[in-house]
């Protein structure tokens, strides 16, 4: 009986880390076929990105080779969505848990603005097209996270998405020399002298990216190369962590995007603050470096580099006009929106922020549900990486809560979450991983409690036993 209450405590004082991933200091390859089949569908989202199904519909279609591959990757992402379908239905059992929670706001999101795509839209086979692509990821999502124990799978999607943009990243920064003029301008007043990918035409059928989406991929391959640089390893796993991450900087400088840079830097400060054990040192080493940037005279070429021309300009480029014009937008239905690329459809241009975005997509109705749904996961991903943390630290890898960081701030001056974008591909599994974290403490710590009740009752079995009077035998009469 003593061996089975020893075994309860030291689960009670481990709460939050399962006895399979108890040894989280070596790296765990293997990956399950639930995995596998998430990443296959992640990898079908991705070849999706960058085109559209308007040039199926052309008269001239296929007009060359490239254009018949632009024209079969637009059906990948519903490809994605019926296999995930398919796979959903096969797992039901599990679907309350996630449709309560993020995932089934985001899902409401996607639904409400695919009905008001089908219905409202003046062009309804785009809007449609692009609510089922959004929609494919929502369940893309849903299938991989409806499995025993989804967060190893949840990381590694994570992990592929991530390596897609670093990827992307080293493409674009090495496609300059080759592209050279085409993809630089100057810059009106700054030291650095120079944009990358600003107002580029098509390249190989595809429109380029913005200097935006280039500072995007590039600041997020920044913030994870920053961190494996500082996890444990070999010193050459470390040094390609440190070359990936001197690229990823020096891409996102001469990209030059200003709200991706602020991300970045509010990115970084969360990696510090994952480590309980470092924080203090981290930031007073953060103190230390700003008062000496200070004294060097760094700040003032800081806000040269990032208003260019060295006055901040109160309409961000153009974009509070586009907001003005989208909140016109929305009062034409209100409460269910104009469907998806409606800021496009009816003129208003890209919207530049994703909490206006998805209002005028989905209504009040649908938009304010992804919102609160991003407010669920922002308070457990505060709860987990920062306060309670679980005893497994390899379950809260700091690139999360950064990575998650840099998009919300990106949603202030971009779309990102609203629709299907690279940005939202980036980041969007932290939702079911942050969730299904959540769920694993719950378990853990219900288990604790069952545990610590099971002992308290066998102390007081054990005390009553302790403290009951011995019975002496009655004399017997002869």
């Amino acid at each position: 009986m003593g061996v089975e209450v020893a075994r309860p405590l030291r689960l009670k004082r481990s709460a939050g880390r399962p006895a399979q991933l108890v040894d989280s200091g070596k790296p765990r390859w293997r990956v399950s076929v639930n995995g596998l089949m998430g990443m296959g569908l992640w990898v079908l989202l991705w070849l999706g990105y960058n085109t559209d199904i308007a040039r199926v519909f052309k008269l001239n279609f296929p007009a060359n080779n490239i254009d018949l591959i632009h024209g079969i990757r637009a059906f990948s992402p519903p490809l994605a969505a019926w296999t995930a379908t398919l796979m959903i239905f096969t797992r039901a059992r599990r679907l309350f848990f996630w449709l309560v929670g993020p995932l089934g706001l985001m899902l409401f999101f996607a639904t409400t603005g695919l009905v008001s795509s089908a219905t409202l839209s003046d062009k309804p086979i785009i809007a449609v097209y692009y609510a089922i692509n959004y929609l494919a990821i929502v369940l893309v999502l849903l299938a991989i996270a409806l499995v025993e124990d989804p967060l190893p799978d949840l990381l590694k999607v994570l992990q592929l998405t991530w390596g897609v943009g670093t990827l992307i990243t080293l493409g674009l920064l090495g496609a300059i020399p080759i592209l050279g003029s085409q993809v630089i301008v100057q810059t009106e007043s700054t030291s650095l002298d120079v944009r990358a990918y600003t107002n580029v035409g098509e390249i190989m059928g595809m429109a380029s990216t913005r200097n935006t989406g280039f500072a995007r991929y590039a600041a997020v391959s920044a913030l994870v190369a920053f961190c494996g640089v500082f996890r444990k390893g070999s010193l050459a796993v470390r040094v390609i962590w440190g070359i990936l991450l001197g690229a990823s900087v020096y891409a996102l400088f001469i990209a030059n995007g200003r709200t991706e840079i602020l991300g970045f830097l509010g990115g970084l400060m969360l990696i510090l603050g994952v480590e309980k054990s470092k924080r203090v040192v981290s930031f007073m080493v953060v103190i230390a470096v700003t008062i000496l940037l200070g004294i060097r005279g760094f700040y003032s070429e800081f806000f040269l580099y990032l208003t260019r021309t060295g006055s901040i300009d109160l309409s961000l480029t153009g974009r509070t006009h586009i907001w003005q014009g989208g909140w016109r937008l929305l009062w034409q239905s209100p409460w269910v929106g104009l469907g998806f690329q409606a800021d496009r459809i009816y003129g208003v241009g890209h919207m530049h922020n994703a909490f206006l975005h998805v209002l005028v997509q989905s209504g009040f109705v649908g938009g304010l549900a992804i919102i609160i749904g991003i407010a669920i996961v922002w308070y457990y991903t505060i709860q987990y990486f920062f306060i309670n943390q679980p005893a497994d630290k390899s379950l809260i890898p700091a690139e999360i809560p950064a990575v998650l960081l840099f998009t919300t701030i990106s949603s202030i001056t971009e779309s990102t979450f609203a629709y299907f974008s690279a940005a939202w591909l980036l980041c969007a599994p932290i939702v079911p991983y942050v969730m299904a974290l959540h769920r694993r403490m719950q378990t853990m710590s219900r288990k604790a409690a069952q545990e610590r009740g099971l002992r308290i009752r066998l102390e007081r079995r054990n005390s009553r036993r302790a403290e009951s009077p011995v019975e002496t035998p009655r004399p017997t009469s002869g």
